[in-house]
């Protein structure tokens, strides 16, 4: 009998540390690799969601694998909707670079970079968040692409990270381009492993 309360505390006690070491809202609760080898792999798109205002625009995007929809208004203007080609292809390697490639309407980004985890502060958790810096474009301008935020180097927070599962979100980034142009950007994406 003492051997099964012992085994049962054991039980409870491990669930309790392991559920609080869980990094993102939807990960799960254990897994046997590291939050660095479920990250690496080859991803692309399944869905997701952007909203961009730099004035005097508002653009809202949502995504699937292969198609666009853009919603864009300027102040005091009827709505425009724009119906076109979508995809993002995303790579991150183990020893910390990435690429990726996104059509955007037919407008190609390809890039590569290093990326890193984050450390722990007040505003997250160690590892929660990914900052990537793009070190080479191959194709494209970066400040016209959704995926990278528009800057060169950009954050993304892991909601979930499972071995083929992954969502990732940007919320409420504001910066100023060097022309003095004032941006607020938030996303959320799905990816999975190809």
């Amino acid at each position: 009998m003492k051997i099964r309360v012992s085994l049962l505390l054991l039980v409870f006690t491990s669930a309790f540390f392991l559920s609080n070491c869980k990094k993102g809202e939807e990960n799960p609760i254990i897994s046997f690799r590291s939050r660095k080898e479920r990250l690496a792999g080859d991803w692309s798109l399944k869905s997701g969601n952007a909203a961009l205002t730099k004035a005097p625009y508002n653009q809202n995007f949502s995504f699937t694998s292969t198609k666009l929809e853009c919603n864009q208004t300027e102040s005091g203007g009827p709505a425009i909707i724009y119906v076109g080609s979508y995809s993002l292809i995303f790579s991150v390697k183990k020893d910390g670079t990435f690429n990726f490639r996104e059509n955007l309407g037919g407008s190609l980004l390809e890039g590569s970079g290093r990326w890193n985890f984050k450390v722990r502060s007040k505003d997250s958790k160690n590892k929660e968040e990914v900052t990537f810096t793009i070190d080479e474009t191959t194709k494209g301008n970066i400040d016209e692409h959704v995926f990278n935020q528009l800057q060169k180097t950009f954050t993304y927070r892991l909601v979930e990270l499972r071995n083929k599962d992954l969502q990732i979100e940007a919320l409420d980034k504001s910066f100023t381009f060097s022309n003095g142009v004032n941006v607020n950007f938030s996303s959320r994406y799905t990816l999975m492993q190809r």
